[in-house]
């Protein structure tokens, strides 16, 4: 496994910053900003937060975090469904998701700034294909001999 070590670091960081870019594009539209932040379905807390935010920062420790994302690949590989790299990526990214995303969701915009539910679920769809290319990137890196 030490002779993964670059090949893990590097499927992560390509894999966060890539994902993390389709999701940011998806967010960045001007007509998913208009449904986020509309003040009229959106919680106050959400709204007076949120632009205090440090994207740079955030993005990039996502991007780190990442790198987790790619080791935690490589222990589960085998037990990961899927019998190509592709499908691997594809569950190892619903994965990402799951065990990510949605606890995010939950526990920080829902529960500590009010996010309405709906909007929550939006936010999960959209965060979905971010999530499969992160795990298809770690995947095609990784599962690759």
């Amino acid at each position: 496994m030490k002779d993964s070590t670059g090949k893990i670091i590097l499927a992560g960081l390509l894999g966060g910053f890539l994902g993390n870019g389709v999701s940011g594009l998806i967010f960045s539209t001007p007509f998913i900003k208009s449904i986020l932040y509309n003040s009229s379905i959106q919680s106050k807390l959400f709204l007076e937060i949120t632009p205090l935010r440090d994207i740079p920062l955030s993005v990039s420790g996502l991007v780190i975090l990442s790198v987790i994302h790619s080791w935690l690949f490589l222990i589960l590989m085998p037990s990961v469904p899927g019998n190509s790299w592709l499908k691997k990526g594809l569950s190892w990214g619903l994965v990402i998701w799951l065990m990510f995303w949605v606890f995010q969701e939950w526990f920080i915009y829902h529960t500590l700034l009010g996010e309405p539910f709906l909007l929550n679920l939006l936010e999960l769809a959209l965060l979905l294909p971010g999530s499969l290319v992160e795990g298809i990137i770690i995947a095609r890196i990784l599962a690759c001999k």
